[in-house]
């Protein structure tokens, strides 16, 4: 265990393809600055590397322990904040959540006045509504079903994209445990512990 890199293509374009619905729905641009939570996750860690492979000039990668800042920070994360840390630095552009609940009114008081938070998890959690009033900030939802359906094209054009960055070796999937299918609950128990870095892969 431990997040190994490799190149497996299911791992890739999998995560990948929430990993690119996310940025594009934020309409991310290079000059901007993004923070991800759950930047250590299956999905998070494909997000890390894909904001600056599309040249995004600042990534703050949000993680549940301090343990795992090397990892981001290998991926390419030029800052690392712990969910618990008093301050989550400087004030950024956009928001991708993959972690909700409690998170996210610290989520959301991380955006700059005009920010934009993408929300992507199943953890839930309760808006602050003041606070997108008084700072301009927006959250819109994403799903992949919806994603797929209604951008057609965007969708099959970001299926090429991640498999060319697969051939290429851009961008790779960290593997942080193969566990069988008939164990499958130690795969959920590591994930909902949040001690995976990478993904948590079934082997039939």
């Amino acid at each position: 265990m431990g997040g190994r890199l490799r190149g497996r293509p299911s791992t890739v374009v999998g995560g990948g393809h929430v990993a690119l619905a996310a940025l594009a729905t934020a309409e991310i641009t290079a000059a901007e600055s993004v923070l991800l939570t759950g930047a250590a996750s299956g999905v998070g860690h494909l997000a890390v590397q894909l904001a600056k492979i599309q040249g995004v000039t600042r990534v703050v990668a949000a993680v549940g322990a301090a343990d795992k800042a090397d990892f981001v920070r290998g991926l390419g994360a030029d800052e690392v904040v712990v969910y618990h840390d008093e301050s989550w630095s400087d004030p950024v552009d956009v928001v991708l959540d993959a972690v909700g609940g409690d998170l996210l009114p610290r989520a959301i008081a991380a955006l700059r006045p005009g920010g934009r938070l993408i929300f992507f998890n199943s953890g839930g959690g309760t808006v602050p509504a003041f606070d997108l009033l008084a700072g301009g900030k927006t959250i819109t939802g994403l799903t992949m079903a919806r994603f797929a359906s209604t951008r057609r094209e965007l969708y099959e054009r970001h299926h090429e994209r991640l498999w060319q960055l697969h051939r290429t070796g851009e961008l790779r999937a960290a593997i942080h445990a193969e566990i069988a299918l008939s164990d499958a609950a130690s795969a959920h128990e590591i994930i909902e512990a949040r001690a995976n870095r990478g993904k948590v892969v079934l082997r039939p």
